[in-house]
This record gives C-alpha cells, structure tokens and sequence, in this order.
C-alpha cells in the first residue's frame, strides 16, 4: 500500500465541484453548441480547463451543480410531515403578529396626521383673526 505524502491539505479537505457549461463545438464547416460537465477545484479553474479543450471563447456559460447534499449541513435536521406542518403554523402565526405590528403602526400614524392637521388648522384659524 502506498501512501502519497506530498499532498497538500487543500487536497484533502476540498472536495472538487461540478461545473456544467454551455460551449461552443468548432467542426470544419460549422459550429454546433452543446452542454458538458466538468469537476474542479474552483469555477476559475474549470473555465481554464474547458478553454484549453475548446478553445478561446468557446466557453459560453458555466454554472456550479448544487446538490441537495451540499446544502445540509450537520447542525440541519430534516422534518417529520408532522413537524413540518407544525413549523408552517408557527410560521403563519408569526407573519399575523408581524401583520399586526405593522397595522398598528400605520394606524398610529394616521392618527398623528389627523391630530397634526387639526392642531396646523386651529393655528393657522387663529392667526386669521
């Protein structure tokens, strides 16, 4: 068994991406566009290496494949149909009482505007007489 030593950490503890990319095929007599899949380190590092395949400015578009994987992380906990449910309530519940703040703000607001028209009318008023 041989193990390689000269490995850097970032070797080790980065696991390569895949990257699909939108590019262009040059044939004799025309151009055909086509999508591929590539893994790097780095979307810099795979547009090097699908440019050096098929050429300058024949890599139209790349983009990192997320997989669902890749956003769970060991602190997320995946939900029961039952506590899921439970969490949307919550969630509603929380909205109607965030509702409900910004009701009684605007309510409060309109209530000062119409005690500040009345108090701007009954000064202007008297100072007409």
């Amino acid at each position: 068994m041989l193990i390689n030593t000269n490995m850097k950490i970032n070797e080790v503890t980065n696991i390569p991406q895949t990257y699909v990319a939108t590019v262009r095929v040059v044939l004799r007599d025309s151009n055909v566009t086509a999508r591929t899949t590539i893994r790097a380190d780095t979307v810099q590092q795979a547009k090097l290496m699908l440019t050096r395949i098929y050429g300058d400015g024949n890599v139209l578009n790349i983009n990192q494949v997320m997989s669902e994987d890749d956003e769970v992380t060991e602190g997320t906990k995946k939900l029961s149909p039952q506590e899921l449910q439970v969490k949307a309530l919550a969630d509603k519940a929380e909205d109607y009482k965030q509702q409900e703040k910004t009701l009684k703000a605007r309510q409060q607001m309109a209530k000062a505007q119409q005690n500040l028209m009345k108090a701007t009318s009954g000064v202007s008023a008297s100072n007409k007489r």
